[in-house]
């Protein structure tokens, strides 16, 4: 039965009360069948409960009989029935009573009192005797007489409205534990906690004045949000409880959003903070003289570091420099000439004998797999055939020439789709073979400005737009031309050339190859044709595909008859779109081309109308752009995409009508939706990573074409962004926004290569065998020093740090930086000969930019030869002077049962490969040289 049902017939959640004042009923003698949660708290009746349960022995001492009955699971707290278990808080005297109870298998039985005695009664000879239950009485009568003054209280004003006082089941098992763990201790507990105390005190501890100091550092709780869930207390003024509820939502929103705070924070501290502190600490102790220098060399040679990585803690703190070189010597954007921090990274990264360099940028996973030994054979060959071409480029930008970068690049490039790549962006920068033979060949930067322009809807925006366009267009055009030529040359016999083979005698060749082959048309269709034989509109169609307009326009002016007879105003639609620039159709012409497109698809009968007719109209009119496809002709993915740039115009969209609106901006949404698709992190999609390259490319979105392409073949991206730059047509990132990312995001949302950085990383493959080449690659960085404001200098100083970083690691100063004959003359180095692609005008700036500044990194991590080499080649001879006197100072210094401090000896100058453009300019003093290094 319920819990809070009829007093009369049940027993309650507080047990069995026997209500005289509280119910006119007489209650029976024996009690009712059905036992509650607590069965007979308080009672004084004897129970035989056979299964015993957690509380069932407390409160009693004497043995009891087990029965195979069931009871509650606090059906015998606090009886005094006897019982053969002893209780938990000590003996108890027993209470006897005659009353027995029938067995109750719920506390939620329903049964009258005088059916379950009934049944008591005829069970009691077939079964064993039921357990004898007490009748509860204090509970019960609490609870009557609280269920009686509610009642008595609904007629009385302002009375009803007050709640009445009900513990629920978790709050009396709570008090019950809780009254239950008085008294609990044993004495033998007791008497080691008297140990304890005794022990402690002996020991000169006082443990009530400990226990109250450390009940002092008790956590204050802070705000919980169970305890917001509800009003303090309910109040039955209406306004007032709402304000409590209000309070206690407003109190609930903090709490969320400072654990929400604390959370954010937690994350960002794990995600952002990652700092090798055990390092750090060991080279503050080795700086201090802590720790032996050096400990662990095993460890040092498995995870070699570049010179500019070791940090600014050194060999030894009497350096007392007097760089006077230095004083004069500013470096931009605040970065210290004292080497770079060991929190930093480094812009060219450690050498590396493998090909892993994409897994340095925490955006890029490596996609490339592990490369087998004819693999880096093949990739090493390739990187040497790519040097000779970047080469190429510095010797022609020094000499101001322009250089057809992606025609080179291309001829090195295996792939037959990034070649496809290569095709499109010479196109769109309209690139010749042969520059110097053309006044209209591009030049270096040429599209910067234009490119970079961030203004929406702008002359140069909308400008940058159509080059895009109309190159993407013509590539796609040739590409398809190519394949009419390659497809007729391959099947003679049905092609049937015959004549001269002019552009509009292959287009009749392909469409009788196609006709042949049964895929030019629907079985179902019908083609128009002149005499019979050539399908008109299909002649015109694929002229159009092949981006042939003038021929198409000359074939339909010389059948005009014919296409008047078939459609009247068609001539005129071929030969204004023939005629105009931007290929757009006048405003009156185009209303009425699209009027008759609308009516010819919605009201001609179905298969009846030539595929090709309807494609050449939507080509010529732009018609129905909401639909951009053709039904009923085979098309690839690039006929596909030739539609698109066919049908897309960048105009001012203020002044054009809405339903014509349709640009670039609308073809880069189109492919990024592709790429969601089918060409996420991890999966090629169809036709492998090149066609969604491709397709990037085409789409002018050139920074998410690198970063696609560079986990899958980092070589062809270095270069293919080297070509883009080139022409200023890629937009790179600063020395803060590319520390770890290939691609970031500018304040607008713009994507950003890190340029510099993956010029550097490229360079780990070789630059231990080819300096010069690794010169020329670090060289380009300063491509983007003509951005404006302080971006321009920030890319210069990147670009001089990571020179820096090379002469520091390699130690062939006298290949890179030059050297001194005996009579005082210099010889100029690898990086001095390109000082006006570095951005330094002079031999006087070059020296207080790299030379000096790599002397002071390297005088700060003790390297003693080095720094010395270094203030030499820059002509700073008092700090030589001051370093060797400390050298020697130091070993004078030094006692004798100490280890003799050894100096690096220096790298020699290399003169049978690395002299030879020096020869060049003093032929007989090609080993006259005066440096250190012959030393």
């Amino acid at each position: 039965m319920s819990l809070f049902s009829k007093p009369a017939a049940t027993n309650s959640i507080f047990g069995n009360q026997t209500s005289g004042a509280s119910s006119s009923q007489t209650q029976p003698s024996q009690t009712s069948s059905t036992s509650n949660i607590f069965g007979n708290l308080g009672s004084q009746q004897p129970s035989q409960p056979a299964q015993s349960n957690p509380f069932s022995i407390i409160g009693s001492s004497q043995p009891q009989q087990a029965k195979p009955a069931h009871s509650a699971p606090f059906s015998n707290l606090a009886t005094s029935q006897p019982q053969q278990t002893s209780s938990l808080f000590g003996a108890a005297k027993p209470a006897t009573s005659a009353t027995t109870a029938a067995p109750a298998p719920s506390i939620f039985s329903s049964q009258a009192p005088q059916q379950q005695q009934d049944q008591a009664g005829q069970n009691a000879q077939q079964q064993p005797p039921p357990p004898r239950l007490s009748q509860p009485a204090y509970f019960e009568s609490l609870l009557e007489k609280g269920r009686k003054r509610t009642r008595d209280a609904d007629g009385a004003p302002n009375l009803g409205e007050l709640p009445g006082l009900q513990l629920g089941l978790s709050d009396i098992a709570r008090r019950v534990r809780e009254i239950g763990g008085v008294g609990a201790q044993s004495p033998a507990d007791r008497a080691a906690d008297s140990k304890a105390y005794y022990l402690l005190a002996a020991s000169g501890v006082n443990p009530g004045n400990t226990r109250r100091d450390l009940d002092a550092f008790k956590v204050q709780p802070g705000v919980s949000t169970s305890d917001l869930q509800l009003p303090l207390e309910w109040d039955p003024d209406t306004d007032r409880y709402m304000d409590q509820m209000q309070q206690q939502s407003t109190l609930k929103m903090i709490a969320e959003g400072i654990d929400r705070a604390h959370r954010n924070f937690d994350a960002y501290l794990d995600e952002n903070i990652d700092i090798n502190w055990e390092a750090q600490r060991k080279k503050i102790y080795e700086h201090f003289g802590l720790a032996a220098r050096g400990g662990d060399r095993s460890q040092a040679a498995s995870q070699p570091l570049s010179p500019r990585a070791e940090g600014s803690f050194g060999r030894s703190t009497r350096r007392g420099r007097t760089l006077k070189g230095d004083q004069s010597t500013q470096v931009p954007f605040g970065r210290s000439i004292f080497g770079q921090s060991s929190l930093q990274k480094s812009v060219i990264g450690t050498p590396n004998a493998g090909h892993k360099s994409a897994s340095l940028f925490t955006d890029v996973e490596d996609q490339s797999g592990q490369s087998t030994v004819s693999e880096n054979r093949f990739s090493r060959e390739k990187q040497s055939k790519f040097a000779q071409k970047i080469q190429a480029l510095n010797k022609a930008r020094l000499q101001e020439k322009p250089y057809p970068i992606f025609h080179e690049l291309r001829n090195v490039q295996a792939p037959f789709q990034l070649g496809e790549a290569y095709q499109a962006v010479i196109e769109i920068v309209q690139e010749h073979p042969q520059p110097e033979n053309t006044a209209q060949a591009p030049k270096q930067r040429q599209f910067l400005n234009n490119y970079l322009d961030e203004t929406p809807n702008s002359a140069k925006q909308v400008e940058i737009q159509k080059r895009v366009l109309s190159g993407s267009r013509r590539s796609l055009e040739k590409q398809f031309f190519e394949t009419v030529e390659s497809l007729v040359s391959r099947n003679a016999r049905e092609a049937n050339l015959g004549g001269v083979p002019t552009p509009l005698n292959k287009i009749r060749a392909y469409i009788r190859v196609r006709d042949a082959r049964r895929d030019l048309k629907p079985e179902e269709l019908e083609l128009q044709k002149i005499d019979e034989s050539e399908p008109m509109w299909a002649v015109v169609y694929f002229l159009l595909r092949c981006g042939l307009v003038k021929d198409a326009a000359d074939y339909v002016k010389n059948n005009g008859q014919i296409f008047r007879a078939v459609e009247r105003n068609f001539t005129a639609y071929m030969s204004s779109y023939a005629n105009d620039k931007e290929r757009r159709l006048p405003r009156n012409l185009q209303d009425r081309i699209n009027s008759e497109y609308q009516q010819k698809s919605r009201m001609a009968p179905e298969n009846s109308l030539d595929p090709y007719k309807m494609a050449c109209y939507k080509i010529i009119g732009r018609c129905e752009l909401t639909k951009r496809t053709i039904e009923h002709i085979n098309q690839s993915s690039n006929d596909w995409l030739w539609l698109q740039f066919c049908l897309a115009r960048e105009v001012n969209r203020v002044e054009e009508v809405a339903g014509d609106v349709f640009g670039l901006e609308e073809i880069r949404e189109a492919v990024s939706e592709i790429g969601q698709r089918h060409y996420q992190k991890g999966q090629e999609g169809l036709g492998g990573y090149a066609t969604y390259f491709h397709l990037l490319v085409l789409a002018g979105m050139f920074e998410q074409a690198i970063s696609f392409l560079y986990p899958y073949s980092y070589i062809a991206a270095v270069h293919f962004a080297i070509g883009l730059c080139y022409y200023g047509l890629l937009r790179v990132s600063g020395l803060v926004d590319a520390e770890s990312d290939l691609m970031t995001h500018n304040t607008k949302e713009l994507p950003q290569i890190s340029f510099g950085r993956m010029l550097g990383y490229y360079t780990r493959d070789f630059r231990t065998s080819n300096l010069n080449a690794a010169v020329d690659y670090l060289v380009l960085i300063c491509l983007n020093i003509d951005l404006p404001g302080a971006a321009g200098k920030a890319q210069a100083s990147l670009c001089h740090e990571a020179l820096r970083e090379l002469i520091l690691e390699s130690r062939e100063f006298a290949q890179l930086l030059g050297d001194i004959h005996n009579d005082g003359t210099r010889l100029k180095g690898t990086i001095e000969q390109r000082l006006n692609l570095i951005g330094l005008s002079d031999q006087e700036m070059f020296l207080k930019t790299v030379t000096v500044q790599a002397a002071s990194v390297a005088d700060d991590n003790g390297r003693t030869t080095d720094a010395v080499l270094l203030y030499h080649l820059a002509e700073d001879y008092d700090n030589v002077i001051a370093i060797v006197n400390r050298a020697l100072s130091d070993s004078l210094a030094t006692d004798l049962s100490e280890p003799e401090q050894k100096l690096t000896p220096l790298k020699p100058r290399s003169t049978a490969t690395d002299a030879q453009p020096m020869q060049q300019e003093h032929p007989s003093d090609q080993n006259s040289s005066f440096s250190l290094t012959t030393a």
